[in-house]
């Protein structure tokens, strides 16, 4: 008789109840207790975690569970046990975006640095790495989210299995980008201080996780004030 795999009997899952999902509202490392086999509503509950925002009923409760999930900084500590993108993607997606950062920044801590500036030029330069570091960098981070926790939407079958082999892949790769962004980084200083490059990095750096509050709170249709009204109400015609 053929040996059933672990993906093809997933029998003994089903949906949580909103007790259960609201007993979930906590923050962690992994123990190592809770799997599909043991939990009835694990793989509900991956799932909820990657797309859900209405969780206790309280707003305010809800929106910090948000934050501690959802954030690129806050979420490498405050994240659920069980949360899809655990916190070794996490800290993985931390060090990709901090190293596609510095490429950028080296080019204009070097043309900074040759030309000089004045106050109106700092404005600029302020605005400069907004626009052509912080945002696309945010991009980034945003697509190695829903990679991350790609497989958690086919689970029970083989599709599972490639997904996240693909998602594997394309891990290997960003890494090997960074790496190669560091090195050009390097060598595009040629020789200055790498101190100048802290500036111009950390403010970057503090403009995305500053600017990520406002839009996933105001965002239409995946922000959390939005998708938490739209949650409520259809729990409350359900009921």
């Amino acid at each position: 008789m053929k040996e059933m795999l672990p993906f093809e009997d997933r029998s003994n899952q089903r949906p949580m109840t909103p007790e259960e999902k609201s007993s979930e509202v906590v923050c962690g490392i992994e123990d190592g207790e809770k799997t599909w086999q043991t939990c009835p509503y694990f793989d509900d509950l991956q799932y909820q975690l990657a797309q859900s925002y209405y969780w206790s009923g309280n707003f305010m409760k809800d929106y910090f569970f948000f934050v501690g999930n959802w954030h690129p900084f806050f979420g490498m500590l405050l994240s659920h046990p069980y949360h899809p993108w655990t916190k070794k993607e996490r800290f993985l997606t931390f060090f990709v975006s901090c190293s596609i950062t510095m490429l950028p920044v080296a080019l204009f801590t070097k043309n900074l640095t040759q030309n000089g500036q004045s106050e109106l030029e700092v404005v600029a330069v302020q605005i400069g790495i907004f626009m052509g570091i912080t945002l696309p960098v945010m991009l980034v981070e945003v697509a190695l989210y829903w990679l991350s926790i790609g497989d958690i939407f086919c689970k029970g079958g083989c599709c599972a299995e490639i997904v996240g082999g693909l998602k594997n892949c394309c891990l290997c790769v960003s890494l090997c980008i960074s790496a190669i962004c560091l090195l050009v980084s390097y060598v595009w200083m040629e020789g200055q201080d790498p101190v100048g490059l802290i500036k111009p990095f950390l403010i970057s750096r503090c403009q995305s996780y500053v600017t990520w509050f406002p839009i996933w709170f105001i965002l239409p249709c995946m922000g959390f004030a939005h998708c938490w009204s739209m949650e409520s109400s259809a729990l409350q015609q359900g009921a």
